[in-house]
């Protein structure tokens, strides 16, 4: 019960900590705690009598006392919902409270469930909606019943989507990622995965959305309000890494150029493992349509394990969403990559070793994200398919399949994230062998431990 409380005892050792001084305000919020850590845990009745605060007779600081009155710990036995609202079924809504196998009483995950109610409510077109729970709570059973009541509520439109403080972002930018427009009727999902799809531009730190009563009471106006932050980078470092050994970079990139949420980037880097030069351009409504259009131009020069791969070229790609967060890509390449090997013990044959190779390929992707984040991911999950085809001209022919999937879940009310990854690939030459340039390579920062291209085949020149 003392970790429940923001008030501590004084520490020695704790010379810069604020919360072992007396504050009256302080008090107050450790009853609020202390009441909510109860009724987390089936203390339906729990009460914090008063705190008492006196100071020690020799006056070296105030001693505080909590009374806190417990009652009886209460499982939930029935969960009714009645509606006032025709046509809703309420028994789809009281399954959205759950209160676990053990049925104790949580205060939160009864505000939970309201919350899912009225963001059930808000997807069927209501915007305004009274979801209020009374609990009667049994003694003698040590249980407690609660009845859910809907109140009567009507249909809403949207009558107008303001935007505030996005004072360097064009409203059109974050309008063309809504799924909903003026006019249409109120849907709090499609509100939700608005909101959503303006938090992965990564343009802004944070993102609000208000529902304001609109000039009828059939009307709303949807708020969402921003806090810009900086989307443009320029960087120049030094440094040094057991993976890449010393490193020097070079970069200028900006994720919203002028406001327009284009993408331009240049970039130089070269360390004692790799080296990168890249200049690309994205434009994410490609002739006003829902189609993002890039073109990169690259050279890299990787060194993993005794082989060392030059590769220089360029890519264009543009891609779509279609459905519902399903994302496709379709990419052409044009490169060619020269590799060499410093062994002169190995046997077998690489392909490719000291000659120089051009591919022409095709790359298409196929995802479907449904992450709430895609930079900071808290529940959802993430799968791609990724397929390349090399041979349209050229003289490298293969084909590679790489598929990824992510998964997210919030657990003890989203105070913990659970978090699973993972990543399969396999790559088939076409009439001829896989030459080393398009190979996979596993370990650095894939898989901590290993060095750069550390996990694989050797070849130790014995025949």
């Amino acid at each position: 019960m003392r970790q429940a409380i923001a008030s501590r005892e004084s520490r020695w050792w704790a010379f810069l900590a604020s919360n072992d001084k007396y504050d009256e305000g302080r008090l107050d919020y450790d009853v609020r705690l202390l009441r909510q850590f109860y009724l987390a845990r089936g203390y339906a009745d729990i009460t914090v009598d008063r705190v008492r605060g006196g100071l020690l007779p020799d006056r070296s600081g105030f001693a505080i006392s909590f009374f806190v009155n417990e009652g009886i710990r209460y499982q939930v036995g029935t969960v009714s919902v009645a509606s006032e609202i025709s046509g809703v079924d309420t028994d789809e809504l009281r399954q959205v409270i759950e209160f676990g196998d053990d049925k104790w009483y949580d205060v939160r995950a009864l505000e939970q469930g309201l919350l899912d109610i009225s963001s059930r409510l808000g997807s069927f077109g209501y915007a305004f909606v009274n979801v209020t729970p009374e609990i009667k709570t049994n003694p003698e059973t040590a249980t407690l019943d609660i009845a859910i009541t809907i109140d009567k509520a009507r249909r809403n439109f949207i009558e107008r989507i303001e935007f505030v403080d996005n004072a360097r972002t064009m409203d059109r930018v974050i309008r063309r990622e809504f799924e909903i427009v003026e006019g249409d009727a109120y849907n709090q999902l499609k509100i939700d995965r608005s909101v959503r799809n303006v938090r992965n531009l990564g343009y802004f730190r944070d993102v609000k959305v208000a529902t304001l009563q609109g000039s009828s009471p059939d009307q709303t106006i949807t708020r969402v309000t921003v806090e810009e932050q900086s989307t443009g980078d320029f960087s120049i470092g030094l440094g040094y890494s057991s993976l890449d050994k010393s490193s020097v970079s070079f970069g200028i990139n900006e994720r919203n150029f002028l406001g327009t949420g284009r993408r331009a980037s240049a970039s130089i880097s070269t360390s004692g493992a790799k080296t990168n030069f890249n200049l690309g351009l994205t434009e994410p409504y490609l002739l006003g349509r829902n189609l993002t259009g890039s073109f990169d131009v690259f050279n890299t020069k990787t060194k993993s394990d005794k082989t060392t791969i030059n590769r220089t070229g360029f890519s264009l790609g543009v891609g779509f969403s279609a459905a519902r967060d399903v994302f496709h890509r379709l990419d052409y390449e044009l490169s060619q990559s020269k590799t060499t090997v410093s062994s002169t013990t190995a046997t077998s044959i690489t392909g490719e070793a000291g000659e120089t190779r051009l591919r022409s390929s095709l790359n298409y992707v196929l995802s479907k994200d449904t992450r709430d984040n895609r930079f900071d991911p808290n529940e959802g999950y993430f799968l791609e398919m990724d397929e390349t085809l090399a041979g349209f001209g050229g003289d490298v022919k293969f084909l590679r399949t790489k598929l990824s999937a992510a998964y997210y879940k919030p657990l003890l009310f989203k105070s913990v994230i659970l978090g699973v990854s993972g990543k399969v690939g396999y790559v088939t030459g076409l009439g001829d062998k896989v030459t080393q340039s398009q190979r996979f390579n596993l370990g650095g920062r894939d898989v901590r431990g290993f060095g750069s291209g550390g996990i694989g085949p050797r070849d130790n020149g014995i025949v």
